[in-house]
């Protein structure tokens, strides 16, 4: 299960992280009638709710929108609100390959946040985040949906939200957006 909510976009970075956590509170009593609950995390900073080890999740927030996303299995969400790309950041973590996918693109900015988010879900599926190599994790956008060929076994999908924001889901298990 995956939920957005839109939000002001002059948010602070503070106040996105705290409405992200009212948003899964929220949703932790509304889906699984948890009222109150402790966060503790893991050894690279992911969140996990140690009374409650069947329910998996991952937030995060971008100017204006936050993503709360629950799966069976590991589950890693981002976010980006599309604006024009660092070609330095796309050449230090971004194959040829995935460099090529953007040169190609009618839509650049677009297409390497599509590529930067499925990194950062894959990071944050794998519980490493920014610690990963990420740079070696290579994404295909051809077809329904994308195909990672260093990690097959994940699922990944996507969604554009009102043609401004980048949203990408990687889990251990097939979910839909």
């Amino acid at each position: 299960m995956i939920y957005y909510r839109l939000t002001d976009e002059t948010a602070s970075a503070k106040n996105l992280h705290e409405m992200a956590h009212n948003f899964l509170s929220e949703l932790l009593k509304k889906h699984y009638g948890i009222e109150q609950y402790r966060l503790e995390k893991k050894e690279h900073g992911k969140p996990y709710l140690p009374d409650y080890p069947h329910i998996h999740f991952n937030l995060s927030h971008c100017k204006g929108l936050i993503v709360c996303g629950f799966s069976d299995g590991e589950i890693g969400v981002d976010a980006e609100l599309v604006r024009p790309y660092n070609g330095k950041a796309a050449k230090r973590i971004f194959s040829s390959c995935e460099m090529q996918q953007v040169a190609d693109s009618n839509c650049p900015d677009e297409t390497f946040f599509r590529i930067w988010t499925l990194k950062e879900a894959l990071g944050k599926n794998l519980g490493t985040g920014l610690f990963s190599s990420l740079s070696e994790a290579v994404f295909h956008l051809d077809g329904e949906r994308p195909k990672c060929t260093t990690h097959p076994e994940k699922f990944f999908v996507q969604k554009i939200i009102a043609k401004k924001w980048v949203v990408s889901i990687c889990a251990d298990n097939p979910l839909t957006l």
